[in-house]
This record gives C-alpha cells, sequence and structure tokens, in this order.
C-alpha cells in the first residue's frame, strides 16, 4: 500500500472512528498508551498528531510512548507546552532521534518553535542545547551546516543562554570564517537582554579574546583573508590579531565585534591594536566615533589613556572641533593632553586654527596648572601671543584664576636680562618682527605692570614709537612711573617723535618740543586735550603749543585755551585789539599769565581804543587779565564799582594773583567808600585784607558778628595784634579762632584776659592738622611766662616752639623724654642770633636725658630728637645710626660739615636708598628737600636721564610751593652742571651749538641750565628776550647770566627801559649798575613796587637812593603809602635824612609797619617823630598815657623814641618785650633805672636774664645797683656796688648817654626817675678810673 493510501487509510477511516461517541477512541482503562497506540493505529499512527492522540484517548501518557513515535511527532512533543519540563524528559525524548536525524530534528522543532511562539522553559531550552552541542558534531560540520543551526536552528535556544553553554558555543564559532563567526555573535547579540551579567561579560571575554587569539579557556586557531592585519595559519604560528577586521573603521569594527556585549574600555582600545597598525587604525576612526568612545558609560578606566588616545590620534584637530564636549573632567582632561602640545606649535596658521577653531570650547576649562608660569614658559613665541590674545576676551567670572595670574606668566614668559633684545622680536623673522610687542605680548595685562618689571623685558626701544603699543597705554591704566618712564625713553630715541601720536595721558608727560609743528587741527584737539585731562600743563609744553600760531586769531585762542599763557608779548602785540576783544571771553578765563602777557593783552586793548575799564562789567570781564592793569587806572576808579566787582570770586581771586600795589590800590578804592572799621572788615574780602591799613582797624566792633568776620579773613601779623583783643573776646574756645587772628597774641593784648584764658589761647595755638601756627621770639616767650607758672609738664598742650624757653632745671628728670620729644616737633628757626646758644645747650640736656654716650646716637634716640637732629654736627652725623638721613631730610639749612657727613653715610649704601650703583630717580625723590645741599660727590652716582628728570619736577615743585630760595636753587644746579655740562671750547664761545634758546625752551623749569654762560649769550636773540621777558628773568638768577639779559635789554631799547620793561626784570634788576639805571623810566609806582620787592633780592643802598630819585623826580610822585610799603623798612633806610623829612604823617598812618632796625639813629628819629604825629589821636578805649593800641603802632618806630616818650610808656602798662626793648637807642635804655625798665616790660622782665648777654642789656645792667638788680629777683648780675661812687657810676652812664644819643636829654645835670641828682662827666675822672682800675688788675696778676 502505498503512503498516500495509508494516509487516507488514517483520514478517512482511523481517525474517523476512533473519533465516534460510541467508540470513544476505543480506550481501555487496564491498556497503557503504548497499547492503546498500538492497537488503535498500528503502522498507521505516523501519520497521527500527539494533539490528536490527547483528544482521542484524554488519559494518553505521551512519553510512555515515545519509542513509537516518529520525529515529526517527537518534534510535536518537543514544542508543545506542558510535555517536557525537564531535562531528563528532554534527554529522554532525544533518545528516540537518531544522530542521523539530530539537525533534522533540531530544524523542525525550531520552526515549529518559532511559528507557534513557544518559548520553551529555561531548563527544557538548556538541555536542548546541551544536547546540540553533545550530538550535533557542530565543531566538525561544515561551514554551510554550521551556518544553517546559526541561523535556523539556535535561535530558539539560545535565550537564558548559560556561561557553559556561551563557552561551547565560541568552541564551535571561533576556528569559523569571520562571517560565520560574526553572525554566531549577532545571535548571541539578538538575546542578550535575557542573558545573566557573568553570560554578558563571558562572551564580552570570549569576544576579547577572539580578537586577542587569547581565550579565558580555549585557545583556538584563527584566521581570515579579509584584511593583512591577520594572517593565513600557514604563515603564522600563532594567532592572529584583530580576527576579523577588514577595511573598514576601527571603531565600528569593535562596535559590531562586541555589538551590546561590553564595549572595550580605552585600555583595551588602544591596547588591541597592533602597533605596526596603529596610525592605519586610527586614522579609521571618525572623529564622531572618538566622542562616541569617550561618551560611553565607563569607558575611561585609566585618564592617562586619554593622553595616549590623543597623542596618536591623527584627526585630534577635527575632533576638538566638531565634537561637542565631553563631561568636564573628561574634557578638561582632553585639554590637559593637547595643551602642551597646542604652546609648542610655531606655525602661525596653525596656532591661529588651535586657538581660533579647534580649542574655543576648552578655553574656558583652563585652571591655573594650565596657564602657570613653568607651563607656559614652554610656549613657543607665536603660541603665547595668541594665548595673550585669547585670555585678553576671556570671561574670568566662573575662572579658578585671574587677569593676574596671567600676567605673572606673561611677566616669567618675557623676563630677560636687561638691555638685551625682549624675547620673542627677531627682526629677521617675519612672524616675529612686528614692532607691535606690548599688544602682542602683554596687551591688556599691561594694567599690572611696574617699573620693575618694564625693566625687565629687555631693551624696548623698537616698540616705543609703535601706534598700537600706544594706543595699548591709552586704554590701560598703568603707574605713573612706568608712563614716564616710556615716554622719556621714547624721546630720547625719538626726539622729533609728534605728541600729536600719543595717548591722552602720555601727552601729559611729553617734553615741550613734541608740540611744535602742529596743525590748526592737531592743536585743537591737543590743547583741549592735556588742559581737560592733565593735572599740570607745564610751562614750556604750553609756550610749545602757541609758538604753532604764526598768526594769531580767535579761532587760535580758542584752539590754545589754558596754552594762551605760553604767548610771547609779540604774538600778543600782532594780533591787535579786536582779535583779542572777540577772544576775551577765552582769554579772562586763562590762568597763569605772566605779568607782561597780561599788561600786553591790556595795553593793546586799550591802545586800540576797543576796551575801557571804567565799570563793574569791564573789570569782571577781564577775569585773570586783571594782572595786566596799571594801578594808576585803578585809581581814578570809584570804589563803588569795586564793592560789586570783588563779589566775584574770579574777580577776588585774580586779583590776588596780581601786584600787591594792585591789591593796595583796589582796597584803598574800597575804603574810600566807607572808612568805618564795621564796613572795611565788611567790604574788603578776606584774601586782600591783608592789605588794609592798620590805622582802620582800630575800631572793630566788640560783637560776635564782627568777631567771625575778622576770624575768617587773612592778617598780617602786624594787623593781628591790634584785633587780637576785641576778637579773642567773642570767643570761649580758641580752637575755634582762625590761626590768623591767633598770630596776635602779644603780652600786651592779653592783660584783661584771666591766667586760664591766656593758658586756653596759648594751647590753641598748638599745632592743628596739618597748620602750623608761626610764632615770634617775643610771643613765645610771652607764653612760657604764664606756662612756667601753671603745669610745666603738659609738653604736648602747647605750641612745641614753646618748649625751647623751658627752664630745664624745672622739668622733672622723669619726664625729660617726654619734653624732648615734643621738643623734637619744634621749628628752631624761630631762635634768634642772641638766643641761637639754646641749641647746643638743649641738646646737650638731651644727651644726658636720654644716655648719648659719645657721638653715636640711636634710631629711637633720633626719634626723640626729632627737629634737633638737624643741628647735629658732623661727627654726630657719621657715627649715629643711618636713619639719621631720615630725620636731616626736612632741615631748612644744613652747614658744609653736616652736608659733607650726609653724603658720607649715602655711600656708604647702608640707609634706604641702598648702594650707588642702584640709585636712580626714586632715590633722588626719597630724599625729599635734601638734594638742594648735595655736591657733585653724589650727582655724579645718577645718570643724566634720572637726573633731568627728577630735576625737572623737583625745581618746579620748590618754586611753586616757595620751599626754597632761587639762590638754594642755583647753588644746587651748579653742583648738578659740575657733572653735566658739556665744556664748550674757547673757539666756539661766539657760536651757538647746543640750540638755540626759542619760545618753549624759555618756559622751561630746567631753564637755563643746559646752557653755560656763553653758550647763553650766543643762543639766546635780542628777540625771543624781548617777546619772552618775564619768562626768562623769572627763571634766570645767576648774576652772569642776568648781565647778559640786562645787555641785550639795552640793545633793544638804547634808549632806557621802561615801566613796563622794569616791572618784570625781577632780581635781573638787580645787576644793574648806576649808569644802567640813569636810563631807566621808573615813572610808575608799579615799577617802584616792582623794583623794590625783597623777593628778588637786596639794593646796594646807592641803587635805592638812584631808583627813588628817578621816581620822585616825576611831577606828581611822592613817598605816599604805598611808597613807603614798596620800600619797606630796610629800603627806606638808606634814604637821605632830607628825602625822610619829606615824607607825610598821613603816609605812614596808612602805610605798613616798617622794620627799621638798619635806620641810622638820626633816621629812626626823623621817622619816629613822623609816626608819632601819625598815631597820636589813636589812644582810644585807654586811660594810659599811651594806649596799647598806640603802642603797637609806633613799636616798629620806637628805636627812634627819645626817653621821654619810653617813660611815657612806663607808666602805660604796655608790657614791651625785651626784643624791642633792645632795639631802643641805646642812650635810651642806659638812663631808665631798674624800677622803669621792670615797668616797662611788665610780665616780660624775667626776659632780661634770658637775652642778658646781649650787648645792650650788659651795658645797662652795668649801670644799675646791683642790689636794685636783685629785687628784680632774676638772677641777674654784673651791677655796680654800692661801694663805688655814686657821681663816678652816674658820670659814666651820662657820658654815655652824651655820646650815644645827641638827640636826648643832656646837659650839665639830669635828674632820674627817683629824684637824685647825677652830676655831668668829668673826662680826668673817668681816665683816673680806669687807670687805677687797670694796674690794680696787673698788680693782681
Amino acid at each position: 500500500m502505498s503512503t498516500d493510501t495509508q494516509a487516507n487509510v488514517y483520514v478517512d477511516f482511523i481517525k474517523v472512528f476512533l473519533s465516534q461517541n460510541s467508540t470513544a477512541g476505543c480506550v481501555n482503562v487496564s491498556q497503557s498508551s503504548s497499547d492503546w497506540l498500538i492497537s488503535s493505529f498500528g503502522r498507521f499512527s505516523v501519520f497521527t498528531t500527539v494533539t490528536v492522540l490527547q483528544m482521542l484517548n484524554p488519559s494518553f501518557n505521551v512519553l510512555d510512548t515515545l519509542s513509537l513515535l516518529n520525529l515529526r511527532q517527537l518534534v510535536e512533543v518537543s514544542s508543545t507546552p506542558g510535555f517536557l519540563s525537564s531535562a531528563a524528559a528532554v534527554n529522554n525524548l532525544l533518545l528516540y532521534v537518531p544522530d542521523a536525524q539530530i539537525t533534522v530534528f533540531f530544524l523542525s522543532l525550531s520552526a515549529t518553535l518559532q511559528t507557534q511562539g513557544v518559548v520553551l522553559p529555561s531548563p527544557v531550552q538548556e538541555a536542548f542545547l546541551q544536547q546540540v552541542f553533545n550530538r550535533a558534531n557542530l565543531t566538525t560540520s561544515s561551514d554551510a551546516d554550521l551556518q544553517i543551526w546559526i541561523l535556523n536552528i539556535l535561535p530558539s535556544f539560545i535565550a537564558n543562554i548559560t556561561v557553559q553553554h556561551v563557552t561551547s558555543y565560541f568552541s564551535v564559532i571561533l576556528q569559523r570564517p569571520c562571517p560565520i563567526s560574526q553572525q554566531a555573535v549577532q545571535l548571541l547579540n539578538s538575546s542578550s537582554s535575557t542573558f545573566q551579567p557573568a553570560t554578558q561579560d563571558q562572551i564580552y571575554q570570549l569576544i576579547l579574546g577572539s580578537l586577542t587569539g587569547v581565550h579565558p579557556s580555549i585557545h583556538l586557531y584563527m584566521y581570515s583573508s579579509l584584511h593583512p592585519l591577520t594572517q593565513h595559519p600557514s604563515v603564522s604560528t600563532g594567532p592572529a590579531p584583530l580576527h576579523c577586521y577588514a577595511n573598514q573603521s576601527y571603531y565600528a569594527f569593535l562596535t559590531s565585534s562586541f555589538m551590546s556585549f561590553q564595549f572595550p574600555n580605552l585600555t583595551t582600545f588602544l591596547s588591541l591594536m597592533p602597533p605596526a597598525h596603529v596610525p592605519e587604525l586610527m586614522e579609521s576612526v571618525s572623529p564622531a566615533e572618538v566622542s562616541s568612545l569617550l561618551n560611553r558609560p565607563n569607558a575611561v578606566d585609566d585618564v592617562a589613556q586619554i593622553c595616549q588616545l590623543f597623542r596618536i590620534y591623527p584627526k585630534t584637530p577635527q575632533y576638538l572641533q566638531t565634537e561637542p564636549l565631553l563631561p568636564v573632567g573628561l574634557a578638561r582632561q582632553v585639554l590637559s593632553c593637547i595643551w602642551p602640545r597646542v604652546l609648542k606649535v610655531d606655525v602661525q596658521s596653525e596656532v591661529n586654527q588651535w586657538f581660533d577653531l579647534r580649542l574655543v570650547q576648552y578655553l574656558p576649562l583652563l585652571t591655573s596648572q594650565f596657564i602657570a608660569p613653568d607651563v607656559m614658559l614652554n610656549a613657543s613665541c607665536l603660541s603665547f601671543k595668541k594665548f595673550v590674545s585669547a585670555m585678553a576676551k576671556y570671561n574670568y567670572s566662573a575662572a579658578e584664576f585671574s587677569p593676574s595670574d596671567i600676567y605673572s606668566s606673561i611677566l616669567v614668559y618675557l623676563n630677560t636680562s636687561s638691555g638685551s633684545t625682549p624675547k620673542c622680536y627677531y627682526t629677521s623673522n617675519p612672524d616675529l618682527n612686528s614692532t607691535t610687542w606690548f599688544t602682542d605680548y602683554i596687551s591688556v595685562f599691561l594694567s599690572f605692570i611696574t617699573l620693575d618689571d618694564l625693566l625687565q623685558f629687555g631693551s624696548i626701544q623698537p616698540f616705543l614709537v609703535n601706534l598700537d603699543n600706544l594706543q595699548l597705554f591709552a586704554q590701560t591704566s598703568v603707574p605713573d612711573d612706568v608712563m614716564e618712564y616710556y615716554v622719556t625713553l621714547l624721546f630720547e630715541i625719538n626726539p622729533s617723535f609728534s605728541a600729536y601720536y600719543l595717548p591722552l595721558k602720555f601727552r601729559c608727560l611729553a617734553p615741550a618740543s613734541s608740540f611744535l609743528q602742529l596743525s590748526l587741527e592737531q592743536l585743537k584737539i591737543i590743547s583741549s586735550g592735556i588742559h581737560q585731562n592733565c593735572t599740570d600743563v607745564l610751562p614750556d609744553v604750553s609756550a610749545a603749543l602757541a609758538s604753532n600760531a604764526e598768526v594769531l586769531t580767535v579761532d587760535t585762542i580758542e584752539a590754545l585755551g589754558q596754552s594762551s599763557t605760553g604767548l610771547s608779548t609779540a604774538q600778543i602785540s600782532d594780533a591787535g585789539g579786536n582779535v583779542l576783544l572777540n577772544s576775551l571771553s577765552m582769554l579772562r578765563l586763562v590762568l597763569g599769565w605772566n605779568l607782561d602777557q597780561a599788561m600786553m593783552i591790556i595795553q593793546t586793548l586799550l591802545s586800540s581804543g576797543v576796551y575801557q575799564i571804567n565799570s563793574v562789567a569791564s573789570l569782571l570781564d577781564l577775569g585773570s587779565l586783571i594782572i595786566g592793569v596799571q594801578s594808576s587806572i585803578f585809581r581814578v576808579i570809584s570804589g563803588e564799582i569795586f564793592l560789586e566787582a570783588v563779589k566775584s570770586e574770579l574777580f577776588v581771586t585774580s586779583v590776588i594773583g596780581a601786584p600787591v600795589i594792585i591789591q593796595q590800590t583796589i582796597v584803598s578804592q574800597i575804603i574810600a567808600v566807607n572808612s568805618s572799621s564795621d564796613a572795611i572788615i565788611t567790604n574788603v574780602p578776606d584774601l586782600m585784607a591783608t592789605e588794609i591799613p592798620r590805622i582802620f582797624l582800630l575800631d572793630v566792633p566788640q560783637s560776635s558778628a564782627a568777631a567771625q568776620v575778622v576770624n575768617r579773613k587773612k592778617w598780617k601779623h602786624e594787623q593781628a595784634v591790634l584785633i587780637f583783643e576785641t576778637v579773642t573776646a567773642q570767643f570761649s574756645n580758641p580752637d575755634d579762632m582762625s590761626f590768623q587772628v591767633l598770630q596776635g597774641f602779644t603780652c600786651s593784648r592779653i592783660q584783661s584776659f584771666s591766667t586760664s584764658k591766656v593758658l586756653s589761647l596759648i594751647r590753641g595755638c598748638r599745632r592743628r592738622v596739618n597748620q602750623t601756627l608761626v610764632l615770634q621770639e617775643s610771643q613765645l616767650t610771652c607764653m612760657h611766662h604764664y606756662i612756667k607758672s601753671a603745669d610745666l609738664s603738659a609738653f604736648s598742650q602747647y605750641p612745641a616752639e614753646v618748649l625751647i624757653y623751658y627752664n630745664y632745671s624745672m622739668i622733672d628728670r622723669s619726664l625729660c623724654r617726654s619734653y624732648f620729644s615734643s621738643l623734637g616737633a619744634a621749628d628752631f628757626s624761630v631762635l634768634s642770633s642772641t638766643l641761637s646758644f639754646k641749641k647746643q645747650m638743649l641738646f646737650n640736656h638731651a644727651r644726658g636725658c636720654l644716655g648719648i654716650s659719645g657721638v653715636s646716637i640711636s634710631r629711637v634716640q633720633l626719634d626723640v630728637l626729632g627737629s634737633m637732629s638737624c643741628f647735629l654736627s658732623s661727627e654726630y652725623i657719621q657715627s649715629s645710626d643711618p636713619y639719621v638721613l631720615e630725620k636731616l631730610k626736612p632741615c631748612v639749612d644744613l652747614s658744609a660739615e653736616q652736608i659733607s657727613a650726609l653724603e658720607s653715610i649715602l655711600l656708604g649704601g647702608n640707609t634706604s636708598s641702598g648702594p650707588s650703583d642702584s640709585w636712580d630717580r626714586a632715590t633722588l625723590e626719597s630724599l625729599a628737600l635734601l638734594p638742594l645741599y648735595l655736591t657733585a660727590n653724589i650727582w655724579s652716582k645718577f645718570t643724566q636721564a634720572n637726573k633731568q628728570r627728577f630735576l625737572k619736577t623737583f625745581i618746579r615743585d620748590l618754586r611753586k610751593n616757595d620751599k626754597a630760595s632761587e639762590k638754594k636753587i642755583l647753588n644746587m644746579m651748579n653742583e648738578v652742571n659740575k657733572i653735566s655740562r658739556v665744556k664748550i671750547k674757547r673757539s666756539a664761545e661766539t657760536a651757538c651749538t647746543v640750540g638755540q634758546i626759542l619760545q618753549a625752551q624759555v618756559y622751561s623749569d630746567m631753564f637755563p641750565f643746559a646752557y653755560d654762560v656763553p653758550q647763553f649769550n650766543a643762543c639766546l636773540s635780542v628777540q625771543t628776550l624781548k617777546d619772552n621777558l618775564e619768562a626768562v628773568t623769572d627763571r634766570v638768577y645767576d648774576r652772569s647770566y642776568q648781565r647778559i639779559i640786562l645787555d641785550k635789554l639795552n640793545q633793544a631799547y638804547p634808549g632806557g627801559l621802561s615801566d613796563q620793561v622794569l616791572q618784570v626784570l625781577g632780581s635781573a634788576s638787580h645787576v644793574a649798575t648806576p649808569d644802567d639805571v640813569r636810563k631807566w623810566n621808573v615813572m610808575k609806582i608799579d615799577t617802584l613796587s616792582s623794583l623794590m620787592n625783597q623777593r628778588k633780592g637786596d639794593w646796594d643802598p646807592e641803587m635805592v637812593q638812584l631808583l627813588v630819585s628817578k621816581y620822585l623826580s616825576v611831577n606828581g610822585n611822592t613817598l605816599g603809602s604805598n611808597e613807603l610799603n614798596a620800600l619797606g623798612g630796610t629800603n627806606l633806610c638808606v634814604l637821605n635824612t632830607s628825602v625822610l623829612n619829606n615824607i607825610t604823617a598821613a603816609s605812614v598812618e596808612r602805610a605798613s609797619a616798617l622794620s627799621l632796625t638798619s635806620c641810622s639813629s638820626e633816621k629812626k628819629s626823623i621817622l619816629f617823630s613822623i609816626a608819632q604825629n601819625a598815631f597820636n589821636t589813636t589812644n582810644t578805649r585807654s586811660t594810659n598815657p599811651v594806649s596799647i593800641t598806640t603802642y603797637q603802632l609806633l613799636q616798629n618806630y620806637l628805636g627812634g623814641a627819645d626817653v621821654t616818650f619810653i617813660r611815657t610808656l612806663v607808666n602805660s602798662t604796655v608790657n614791651m618785650d625785651v626784643l624791642t626793648f633792645m632795639n631802643l637807642k641805646q642812650s635810651v635804655i642806659n638812663v631808665l633805672i631798674v624800677s622803669e625798665v621792670k615797668n616797662l616790660l611788665g610780665v616780660n622782665v624775667a626776659d632780661l636774664k634770658t637775652y642778658e648777654s646781649t650787648a645792650q642789656i650788659q651795658e645797662w645792667i652795668r649801670l644799675q645797683l646791683q642790689v636794685d638788680l636783685d629785687t628784680l629777683q632774676i638772677g641777674l648780675t654784673g651791677g655796680r656796688n654800692s661801694s663805688v661812687t655814686e657821681s663816678t657810676v652816674s658820670t659814666t652812664a651820662t657820658a654815655s648817654s652824651s655820646t650815644k644819643a645827641p638827640s636826648a636829654q643832656t646837659g650839665t645835670a639830669a635828674t632820674t626817675a627817683a629824684g637824685s641828682r647825677v652830676w655831668s662827666p668829668v673826662c680826668l675822672q673817668l681816665l683816673l678810673l680806669a687807670v687805677t682800675m687797670t694796674t690794680l688788675q696787673l698788680l693782681h696778676w
């Protein structure tokens, strides 16, 4: 029977039959399933299914019938859930599958499972898989058969595979061709989610082993013909690396190799590559793949391997540029790996690529370690430059380093030896020959630079004029000394460089020469800029700017602005009245006019008829030019106009800067409106109060309001003494009183005050913050009289100068150190020559107090001594602590011996200035005023550049703040020029070889120190002198130079010098000869006032007489109050008595107090007589014979008073100070008895002891009875004994009186104040007495 027939039999008969209800499958409960199957189906059972069998026989047990089932039915059993539940059942079933049919069985089973979607229980699945490895002989099967297994059979059994089965699995596939092994791994990958971690790890290890040839438990032979990286087994005796690698991405290869089984970490990734093929393999990896690699979890097992990766990766630049950042930690590690490489790049295009593109994302990750000096020191110049550029734009808000850290690295990197070529500058290298060095290598970090830093950069000359560098300095705040050094060096190397190209703040330091040859537009830009931004524009800069204006127009004046002070008088004159009038709104605001400039402007305005000065508006419109108006114009302007004008602060400020004669004239006109004291102190501006004549201050109202007005004004001492009592009475707290009023403290004016009030006033005179009240010796001795009866130990509560006059024996020795510490703040210049011995005496006491032995003084002791250090001898200076130098710095005068000693200390190198080879400009600046006294020994240690830079500012400061006389400045420059002045050959003396003196040069504070006398004569033209006269005379003080000036002026003005010239001639006028003066036109009080200005020097008597004669020869000129003020006491004393006799009382009344100490006795008498007439009606508010007010008005004239007037003072309680007493005629002093002197001096009588060594006091003492002197109780000795005949001594006194004071009372007899009669002198008696005394002395010897 055929198979089909058999099948039909089964279907049509057996199945139908058994399915009938009546037959019920013919099941016999006593039959086994096997028996039932055989009896019911026989050989037709092969056509049925297990499912049908179970349907026909519900109690059918399939496992009992396995031996009767065919392969298809066994597959059905295997794939039907519930039949197989254990490995034993599986193994039992497979016993009935012949080995020859095992493949067919599993193919059918796998297909069935996949079709039906059946998932076998794990034990069943594992059992089947184990049977596969046991019976399928896969290791020996063909590749084709194995591929069938992998693709068609094993997928159904791979889920939840165990470690053991994985190992078996790999033992099958490792020796197979790559496509098969890859399919095998792919099969695992498809079910990887079902694997246990241990299984997955085993798979990873097995895959890794397949690539390296090292398997954790098997060692199989691998080969591939896909790529030369792997070799055929016949070529190699060992496993070939990278099994199955083809011409593909190395990363992709590993990805496909490991699939989802834990991608290799970075170390493994790198180690898998054969060394010989690393470049090739790394080239195959894309930047995106590197990013993917590093972003894998736990991919970076060793951060050091990142550096290895990027060291061998050829596409690192592309990676950095295109791929997103890794997590910060990894990204920073990446940066740390490539940073050293970047710093070494020395090709400009590559450097740009790195910083502009590749590192853009990474630069924010920089830390202080990346930019540390030791790291950056390894950078190439090009990389470092780019780094600086990048850091200049860096956002530091989140950085752990600051711009100062960047600068620290820059400083280390650029540091080079002084004078050498700066780092990264090579003229032969196109990439490194740019002069934009500061911009390139320092950039915005320039703000951290110091001068010391700058000096470490080598020779920076090539970069100085580069405009980019200059712009950088313009935009960056750098220290002043750096700017000054840069600018100075710039112009030393490039003297012709124009200031127009300098940054604004550099222009403030630029030399005058750089402001020449400017266009009008450039002039506008520069002039306005420097005056708005520079603290102090030097006069020579203004002069240089002004010299650019060949024709002065309104536009050029507007452009010059404040620099109009540099205009020459010729420029001003040539401009004409209209131009000046139209520019007046600008000119009136210019500060710092020279007198000749202002006079020329005023003269041009008035002479051209375009301007008149006759109203408040016309005065105010002049502004600062008011100084150029002659006093004669003001004298015809009414006081009412000035009362309105002085309400303008600018007007008052301008007048204060005018010659004093202008101030006096305006004050006089104001007084003329209302001459009451009340009105005057109200109407006269505070700063002009010094010019109020004393006579108008006698009736100041005794009110608080008036006191407040007076208290805020500026006064002279001679005025303050008159108003002191009235004003002081209105103040309960002296600290509220101004020093201007307190300077009027005298023993004459404090009599009405209680002792406590006086002591309070004395305390009010002590130093206040930075203010010191300058007191006279007579005031200090007066103060001492009150203090000594109070608390002597309150040293710090009183003016330090008072302590000079203490009796040291009265000071508690336990407090001596405190005393000397306070005394150390005193100004010892207050001491008169009479008491100068006190300096040494006080120093001797200080030595004992401080324990100073020998000539060595410690630093602590020097601090206590303070200003007493100024009169230490050279031995003390040289032997003391070098700190003594600090104490000598403030000293006003030093002797030659002291200077020599301090120079020795400086040269010793142990001071804060250090050794001389380290000295620079800062050294000179640290010496305060000492450079005034230094000799060529010290100046020779400084470079010419340092000296010039220092002196330029030093001299200007000295003059501006009146710190030193021109004589001292001249002496200093003579010492400087002993070293620096270039010697001029005699043959060349007539030719100018050092440069013509032009407008800009004469305004320099260093003028004329660069010229010796011959060169000054040769280089200064007459025209330049005429056009800039005051600028020249204000700076030239050497007599030789001044004689040249006068000679050139005589050439310019052969007819004689005019008032206008004489008013600005200054101290140069003092080199004039009588013949010169005879040609001068001294016609105006302004001229006389200028010529007699004692600040410009002293005149010889003959010259004063000649000048005054020239002045008085002019019709209408007299010696009025202004003239007396101009002459002052010294010059007045040299005039002939005939001239003095013509002085009126009215003139003296309104004049300032005149010092007549240099007058002869006869002239003193004449002037006293006039003064007495002037002030004889001033006895106000007093019942004394002579009021305190009258006394103080006459005090300066008392040297000419006779004994009669002095005796009226005896009973007037004036408390005359001893210095005034000693200035009386000796003949007057001699006739005063002890009681008279006591009454005359009052509280000051004790000062007779202080001044007893003076000739005047000694002579008076010798004439007094010692017993009378003893009544003073001040210790005076040397008086005559009562045993000496009264007539003899009286004769001596009278003789002295008659010979020394012919105008005093004389005669055959005189009556003393006590009523005793003294007989006239007899010369023979005197002779006999002298011979007798001499003989006795010889016998005694």
